[in-house]
C-alpha cells in the first residue's frame, strides 16, 4: 500500500509501480488541460484515501464536487503535485489498478520521454 510519509524516498515506495518520475509534478503540469477532462478524480481519490495517500480532508473536497467532474481533477491533480513524488506514485499505482489505465498509460509515456530526452541532453 502507498502511505504519505514525509521521509520516505521514491525506492521506498516504488515497489508496485514500474515507472518512478524525478518529477512527477512536471508531468502533471504538462498534461493538466487533457487530464482534467480524462481523468475520473472520484473514483482515483478514494482509493488514493484507502492507500493513505489523501487526507479525508482532501478526499471529501474532491467527492463534493461530483457535479463538476473537471473541477473534481483539478483539485486531485492540485494536491498531487503539491506533495512528494511517492504520493505521484501511489496515483500512478491506482489508476493501473482502477479503470483509469488509459491515464496511467499517458502519464507513463509522457515520462518516459522526458526522462528519455533529459540523459540525451546530458549524455551529449
Amino acid at each position: 500500500m502507498c502511505r504519505r510519509v514525509n521521509s520516505a524516498t521514491v525506492a521506498d515506495i516504488c515497489t508496485n509501480v514500474f515507472v518512478c518520475t524525478g518529477s512527477g509534478s512536471d508531468v502533471l503540469r504538462a498534461l493538466y488541460s487533457e487530464l482534467t477532462a480524462m481523468l475520473d478524480a472520484r473514483i482515483v481519490a478514494a482509493n488514493m484515501y484507502q492507500s493513505n495517500a489523501l487526507t479525508l480532508r482532501e478526499l471529501m473536497s474532491i467527492q463534493s464536487l461530483r457535479n463538476h467532474p473537471i473541477e473534481a481533477a483539478e483539485t486531485l491533480l492540485n494536491i498531487i503535485m503539491e506533495q512528494p513524488d511517492a504520493v505521484y506514485l501511489c496515483f500512478l499505482d491506482v489508476l493501473k489498478h482502477t479503470e483509469q489505465q488509459h491515464v496511467y498509460q499517458r502519464l507513463v509515456e509522457t515520462g518516459y520521454k522526458g526522462m528519455y530526452n533529459i540523459f540525451n541532453f546530458v549524455l551529449k
